[in-house]
């Protein structure tokens, strides 16, 4: 094989493929060119999701006639001009891939005009080449239009989602710019619609009321300026009781940069440890200044990810600065304001890799008790389900249905003390006896799992994982899923990306429950939902959805039984809830006649069985 030297426009479009992802990264690049050319009022418009039209216009220092066909060669910028400004970047841009790689997929029209000009220019390319270059009437600033995106790479589009899906990761753009400068207008139109505006009023709080709804802001916590060394924190976290399923909502910003960050999130959720339950997220809006010298923005393509010089200081500042915020916040009095600084378990996590847990060195004396003497005994799998990010809910009580169910028999397996069998989406072990109609209903254990006995022994029962099987079997046979007509409206406020998505798939949604109505900007009105759900969980339970239906075209039968999972998991008993002695018979009732309820749509497994013969070996009654 012969080594050949790529063509120019062979190598604009490799760069393509890193720094053009979707029309979002387009957006994204022109709106930090908009930014760092010093641009107080910035304005994005596009049609079909970006992909055929996507404008920026800005009131920047604009270019000149010499300046603006070479912005479009590759690696050209005003940026960097020397090795020690890569070590202290300041600007967003500063490779000058980005014009290239954009110009040579597309169709561009450019209308730039600087301040003391008397007019300004207009460029049109062609898959990176200027077909025309001539004089024009502009505004001040620049004016950049692209058009017809992978007209040249059709391969590319493919991998697109739905147009509002696309749109819907261009208004998160630009309420990352919104949010990173309070200083600037923005304002996003999609389809002739204005979906988000800010004033540019210089204030914190006004894109993060635009960006996060007027739910969230007025239960959010304002981070003053606190500083830690060479680092500063400021920004808004949320209230421990309106945390949300997932992290979408976290937004992390270095130097003015929006990034991801799994060390700025450890750092955050530590904070909230022991305030929210497992698997739900705070929101917030979160910036760190450092030096520039003291992080690297130069490790991704897409400069979405930053590397620090010194992790741990990061880390504390953060952690430090929420934690105290939360506790001044808390309406409980706090004797220890300051949060002990030697005392953070979430950064190892993150910074260090994980070590196997060592536990405590035990005296070599023999014990002579013998309940310390069960590492000899073979003891039944202790079968620690996964931890899923729902909640749980029952207030109904189900429905009879004759079948026969059988559980695990946890006798028959041979374990040893330092051994965790993992549960698994399918439950492998082999069923060896069924429940006894004459099982009885005894208790509850943590307001979670039911106990129940017969003559042979003990049956535990997850009572969420048994009913959200039940609910999401019966939601799965039938044509038409029972709903709750609501007296009056719920008003459920979205953000802006989840009100696209749900208004997009309205008829979805009919189909799973729900009656919901555009109600102000980023609002519905729900008249109806699926039975069984708590109206508390409403809002939440259409966040999921949204999320969801973002990543499908049209749902296909095992994304809407995927949908169906969700309302399942939401409408089914919470654990820790107690419940009454007649709500968990019946529940206990429909599991043991149902051979259908054998484990959760998670995979976790629903029943489990301690044998008076198991429990007689713990306590050395019958020979081993």
């Amino acid at each position: 094989m012969i080594i050949k030297e790529l063509s120019p426009h062979l190598a604009n479009l490799i760069a393509a493929g890193e720094v053009v992802e979707r029309p979002a990264s387009v957006a994204k690049e022109l709106i930090e060119n908009a930014i760092d050319a010093g641009a107080t009022r910035i304005q994005v418009e596009i049609e079909n999701g970006g992909i055929t039209y996507l404008r920026i216009m800005d009131n920047g220092c604009g270019m000149t006639k010499e300046d603006a066909p070479v912005a479009f060669k590759r690696h050209a910028t005003s940026k960097i001009s020397t090795e020690d400004d890569l070590s202290k970047i300041g600007t967003l841009g500063f490779r000058g891939e980005a014009l290239a790689a954009i110009a040579s997929v597309s169709r561009i029209d450019l209308f730039t005009k600087k301040r003391e000009s008397l007019v300004g220019l207009h460029l049109h390319l062609e898959a990176g080449k200027i077909t025309e270059n001539e004089e024009a009437g502009c505004p001040d600033g620049t004016t950049i239009i692209i058009r017809d995106l992978f007209f040249n790479t059709p391969a590319r589009m493919k991998f697109l989602k739905k147009d509002f899906t696309e749109a819907g990761y261009i208004i998160s753009v630009v309420e990352h710019a919104a949010l990173s400068h309070p200083e600037i207008s923005f304002s996003m139109i999609r389809d002739g619609k204005q979906v988000f505006a800010t004033s540019g009023d210089n204030k914190l709080i006004t894109p993060v009321f635009s960006v996060f709804g007027r739910e969230i802001t007025s239960n959010m916590i304002e981070i003053s300026k606190f500083e830690r060394g060479n680092i500063t924190v400021w920004g808004y976290i949320t209230k421990p009781h309106l945390c949300r399923p997932n992290r979408s909502m976290q937004h992390f910003f270095v130097n003015g940069r929006y990034i991801k960050s799994k060390l700025m999130g450890a750092a955050l959720e530590e904070a909230y440890k022991n305030q929210i339950i497992t698997g739900k997220y705070p929101s917030c809006a979160l910036f760190i200044d450092l030096p520039l010298n003291l992080v690297d923005v130069n490790v991704h393509p897409a400069k979405t990810e930053v590397k620090f010089a010194e992790e741990k200081p990061v880390f504390e500042a953060i952690y430090i600065a929420c934690k105290n915020a939360l506790e001044q916040n808390d309406n409980i009095p706090v004797l220890n304001k300051k949060p002990k600084e030697d005392n953070i378990t979430g950064m190892q996590q993150v910074i260090e890799p994980k070590k196997p847990k060592v536990q405590e060195e035990i005296k070599k004396e023999p014990i002579e008790n013998p309940i310390f003497k069960l590492n000899k005994v073979k003891l039944s799998p202790v079968i620690k389900p996964p931890i899923i990010d729902c909640d749980d809910d029952f207030d109904t009580p189900v429905n009879e249905v004759k079948v026969c169910s059988p559980v695990v028999d946890m006798a028959k397996v041979e374990y040893k003390t330092e051994t965790v069998i993992k549960a698994k989406p399918e439950i492998k072990q082999e069923v060896k006896q069924e429940i006894k109609p004459s099982a009885k209903v005894i208790g509850e254990a943590f307001k979670t799992y039911i106990i129940a006995e017969d003559k042979d022994g003990f049956i535990l029962l997850d009572k969420h994982a048994a009913h959200e099987r039940i609910l999401f079997n019966e939601l799965k046979k039938t044509t038409q899923i029972p709903v709750q007509q609501l007296l009056t409206p719920y008003i459920a406020e979205m953000n802006i990306n989840e009100f696209e998505v749900l208004q997009e798939n309205r008829e979805t949604l009919s189909k799973l429950g729900f009656d919901i109505s555009v109600f102000g900007e980023k609002s519905f009105a729900v008249r109806a939902v699926p039975a069984y759900i708590d109206m508390a969980d409403i809002t939440v339970i259409l966040s999921e959805i949204a999320e969801k239906l973002s990543n499908y075209c049209t749902p296909t039968p095992d994304e809407f039984d995927d949908l169906i999972h969700t309302v399942a998991c939401k409408a089914a008993i919470k654990a820790g809830k107690a419940t009454t002695q007649m709500e968990m018979q019946k529940l206990f009732d429909k599991v043991s006649n149902d051979n259908e309820v054998n484990c959760c749509p998670h995979g976790r497994p629903v029943m489990v069985r301690l044998t008076k013969y198991e429990i007689d070996k713990l306590f050395k009654r019958v020979n081993q």
